[in-house]
């Protein structure tokens, strides 16, 4: 069975930055497992990584959707669109990296959910590398991240967006940054209550994705919570999978 690593993990745990170097050591190219990168022109918001940062590494299923048509990518599509991508590296003697904090994403291709016409059965030997740090590192790193995206120019992105077409509808229901920028464009809330509400908000969500990350297949996935000892720990671990 062809080999697939998965990095999974909180929002903020350092995934986009692992995945690179863990690419760049193995031949790899990237598959994104994010429910929301996948929408063009959504960029600072859902942290999307650039071309710079993905130092000469192939990443697929970002931006593939245009979210002015506000219609909702499903993790059906996902998986429909992954098989291909996944298997094509596989071909080309790359090593595939799964990488992404969409849980339900990944779900589907480590267990092989079978929609559509899909059969209901894996298609990978996978390892799962689950970034878990303590909400100690976490905190700071999310009020960091908040403050950066604001000044990166979320806000202007949030318009252009909606003057492109995109619903209000469709980006308050994409949650999180998305909901509160529209909220707080419109005059609904202030800055100090949309910050206020984004730490709590993007807390609250990283206590639920813990909750689901706790559930993963124990025989395949390997829980790191130290960022300091990412890289080595997971390289010892890669080494292990691919040498099976």
């Amino acid at each position: 069975m062809n080999k697939l690593i998965v990095i999974s993990g909180l929002t903020a745990s350092g995934k986009t930055a692992l995945s690179v170097q863990l690419a760049q050591k193995y031949r790899g190219e990237i598959v994104s497992a994010d429910s929301r990168q996948v929408y063009q022109g959504l960029d600072i918001g859902t942290a999307k990584i650039t071309p710079t940062e993905r130092n000469g590494v192939p990443h697929h299923l970002l931006d593939i959707v245009d979210p002015a048509a506000n219609t909702r990518y499903s993790v059906g599509d996902f998986q429909r669109d992954a098989y291909p991508i996944i298997d094509a590296i596989i071909a080309r003697g790359h090593t595939p990296f799964l990488v992404g904090g969409t849980g339900l994403y990944s779900r589907a291709i480590i267990n092989g959910y079978g929609f559509g016409d899909q059969p209901n059965t894996p298609r990978y030997q996978v390892l799962q590398i689950c970034l878990t740090p303590p909400n100690s590192v976490l905190a700071p790193l999310v009020q960091q991240r908040n403050e950066q995206r604001v000044k990166a120019g979320m806000f202007t992105e949030t318009r252009n967006l909606l003057a492109r077409g995109v619903s209000r509808e469709f980006l308050y229901n994409l949650g999180l940054e998305y909901r509160l920028n529209v909220q707080y464009l419109a005059g609904e809330i202030d800055l100090a209550t949309y910050y206020t509400n984004l730490y709590t908000q993007t807390r609250q969500f990283i206590k639920r994705q813990r909750t689901w990350y706790r559930r993963e297949n124990p025989a395949i996935t390997h829980y790191l919570t130290d960022p300091a000892t990412y890289y080595d720990a997971a390289v010892k671990l890669i080494d292990a999978f691919l040498a099976e």
